[in-house]
């Protein structure tokens, strides 16, 4: 009984069975994900315990291709490791289809790592960060991550056809790893993984005319605009996009609709007032009491860099199941083609 289990396991036709229906269910699944991106969408962006308990158990009529396909692919690892088993149980007599085993290593390794991650790892999409600022992981605590440059590739349409991102990796205050993220190469550490997404302009104030002065200004947050008697207003933040939530003002999104600055007003270095100032609206009367006007003129822009900065503990073990799979096609191609040259096997024709 267990040897028919242990043949059934070890079998060519199951592998083929297994295979073919998890390919075929791939293929339908995939046309399922393209006309239903509202269940699909996020995929990538999460592991696939919060994936599957936020919409993939809501949507059973859409997922159950899923969860059968994953099914199937663990089954053909189980399979093609039994086969593996099998070949070093009798590797004195099979030593010359190392190449072939070696594949089959890489793929059962590609498939745990892949599966450890998935379950135990965590996603973090659109960490948005500009020139020169240190942004905390939320996948790995205690580690930090700084952009030092950015510089997107433009083709002669001026297309992104790339994303140069020079990142350094901190554990604290100190750099554990630094190297240039963009399109295929990511900057990787102890599983941790940042890949460039995309990029942008985030509006971070305006260029503002103060006709009580006769002047015109750059204000971000941090600035500071002098006035007459001592007066002197500070910014001290900036929202593009600004909402009153439950009493507090809060962001909305990037998107540069209702401008408000975080403002203070200081008399000969001492604070007067503090409050926030809406554009579309009107000055606050501490402003107002001074004479104050301010005219924005346009606003300014700054290029961030979008990241997605994932924690994949199985990233190691696929690595290693690239190298097994590399190593077993090179010693595969050097087996077929050294016993054709001593007439073991014949020509393809």
């Amino acid at each position: 009984m267990l040897k028919m289990i242990w043949r059934t396991c070890c079998s060519l036709k199951l592998a083929i069975i297994l295979a073919s229906v998890a390919t075929m269910l791939a293929m339908g699944g995939s046309l399922v994900m393209h006309f239903n991106p509202d269940v699909f969408a996020d995929l990538d962006a999460m592991n696939l315990g919060e994936w599957s308990s936020r919409f993939g158990r809501s949507s059973p009529g859409l997922s159950w291709w899923f969860y059968i396909t994953g099914t199937l692919v663990i089954l053909l690892a189980v399979n093609t490791a039994c086969c593996l088993i099998e070949w070093l149980y009798n590797f004195r007599a099979r030593w010359r289809k190392t190449g072939e085993y070696l594949i089959h290593l890489g793929f059962v390794l590609i498939i745990i790592a892949y599966f450890w991650g998935s379950i135990a790892g965590d996603r973090s999409t659109g960490n948005k960060v500009t020139v020169g600022e240190t942004i905390p992981l939320k996948v790995m605590p205690g580690h930090y991550l700084r952009l030092d440059s950015f510089e997107p590739l433009l083709n002669e349409q001026r297309r992104p056809v790339d994303m140069l991102n020079s990142v350094t990796l901190l554990k604290g205050n100190q750099p554990v790893a630094s190297g240039l993220v963009k399109t295929n190469t990511p900057l990787l550490h102890n599983g941790l993984v940042i890949t460039p997404a995309t990029y942008g302009q985030l509006p971070i104030g305006f260029e503002v005319i103060v006709p009580t002065v006769g002047k015109g200004y750059r204000l971000v947050a941090g600035d500071a605009i002098p006035l007459n008697n001592g007066y002197r207003i500070i910014a001290d933040a900036f929202l593009p996009d600004a909402i009153i939530h439950n009493g507090q003002i809060v962001s909305r999104s990037d998107n540069l609709r209702e401008p408000a600055y975080l403002m203070r007003l200081l008399e000969d270095d001492k604070e007067r007032w503090r409050g926030w100032y809406f554009l579309g609206q009107g000055l606050p009367d501490e402003l107002r009491n001074i004479n104050f006007q301010m005219v924005p003129s346009r606003p300014i822009y700054q290029t961030i860099s979008v990241l997605t900065i994932n924690r994949d503990p199985g990233a190691g073990l696929a690595m290693l199941g690239g190298i097994a799979i590399s190593l077993g096609v090179f010693f595969a191609l050097f087996s077929f083609y050294y016993k054709r040259a001593r007439g073991d096997r014949p020509d393809i024709t």
